[in-house]
C-alpha cells in the first residue's frame, strides 16, 4: 500500500523515464528530468533548513518546473504551500503569518517578487535546487520519518471573510482520491491532460497526480489561450489533448 505520494513519480520515472511529464510553452520535463529535479531540490533543502514536517512556500507560476518544486518540498520532507507569484506581497505576508514557512522556494523568473519577502524565511533558488546532487542516504532517512497522515500541501482560500483560509491537505487523502479517479474516469498513461487551473487552486491537483500516477502527459497551458477559445482549442487539438478537468466556467 502506497503512504507517500512521491511513490507515483519514482514508478512513473522507472517506467517511462524518457515520457514527457509535464510541459508548458518554455520547457518540457520527462519523468526521469522531474525526479532528478526533485530529487536535488529535496536534499538541498534538507540540507540547507530544518524542513521535516514543517512548510515550505513555492512561489508558483503556471510552469513545468512548479511541479518539480512541489515534489522537491516532499523529497525534503515538508509540505509545499503554494503561492500565486502574482498575489500582492500584503496577502502572501497574512499567509506566511500563519504558516511560518521554513523556506520560500522561487524561480529565477521570480526572484523581484521574492528578495522581499527574504525577511520571512531563507530564500531558495530552484534552479540551485534541480541542479544540486541527490543524497540517497538522507532521502532515505526522511522518507522513513514521514508518514500517509502527514501534509502533503497547505492551500490558501480567501473564504467568506477575505481572511486568508489554509487548507491542509495529507498523503492518504491524495493518494485514495487519485486512486479512486482514474479507476472511476478510466485514465490511463496514454492520456495527454491539458491542464487548466493554476497550482495553487485545489482543482490542478487532478491533473498533478493523475499525471504522476499513471505516467501521463500533461500540457499545461498559458493563461491567455482561455482569453482566445479558437486559439486554445487548435493548441488543444496540435498536441492531442484527451481529457480535461477544467473549472466550470473555463
Amino acid at each position: 500500500m502506497r503512504k507517500n505520494v512521491l511513490e507515483y513519480l519514482e514508478s512513473s520515472a522507472r517506467m517511462h523515464a524518457d515520457k514527457p511529464a509535464f510541459c508548458d510553452e518554455n520547457r518540457v520535463f520527462t519523468f526521469g528530468e522531474l525526479l532528478k529535479a526533485a530529487q536535488g531540490l529535496g536534499t538541498h533543502l534538507a540540507k540547507t533548513v530544518d524542513t521535516l514536517h514543517k512548510p515550505v512556500a513555492v512561489l508558483i507560476g503556471r510552469t513545468a518546473e512548479s511541479v518539480a518544486a512541489m515534489q522537491g518540498v516532499l523529497y525534503a520532507g515538508g509540505c509545499y504551500v503554494p503561492i500565486d507569484d502574482h498575489m500582492p506581497e500584503a496577502r502572501i505576508r497574512r499567509i506566511f503569518e500563519q504558516v511560518h514557512p521554513v523556506a520560500i522556494v522561487y524561480a529565477e523568473g521570480n526572484r523581484k517578487q521574492a528578495e522581499p519577502l527574504a525577511d520571512c524565511a531563507p530564500l531558495i533558488s530552484m534552479d540551485e535546487g534541480f541542479a544540486a546532487p541527490a543524497d540517497a542516504d538522507l532521502l532515505q532517512s526522511i522518507r522513513e520519518s514521514v508518514l500517509d497522515i502527514d501534509p502533503v500541501y497547505l492551500l490558501f482560500t480567501s473564504g467568506s471573510t477575505g481572511a486568508p483560509k489554509g487548507i491542509v491537505i495529507p498523503h492518504r487523502a491524495v493518494i485514495d482520491f487519485t486512486d479512486w479517479m482514474s479507476e472511476f474516469c478510466g485514465y490511463t498513461e496514454h492520456d495527454i491532460f491539458g491542464n487548466q487551473a493554476p497550482f495553487y487552486f485545489d482543482l490542478s491537483c487532478k491533473d498533478l497526480y493523475q499525471t504522476l500516477s499513471l505516467g501521463a502527459t500533461c500540457h499545461i497551458f498559458s493563461k491567455k489561450l482561455f482569453t482566445f477559445p479558437m486559439l486554445l482549442l487548435k493548441e488543444m487539438e496540435r498536441v492531442g489533448v484527451t481529457a480535461i478537468n477544467w473549472a466550470t466556467s473555463a
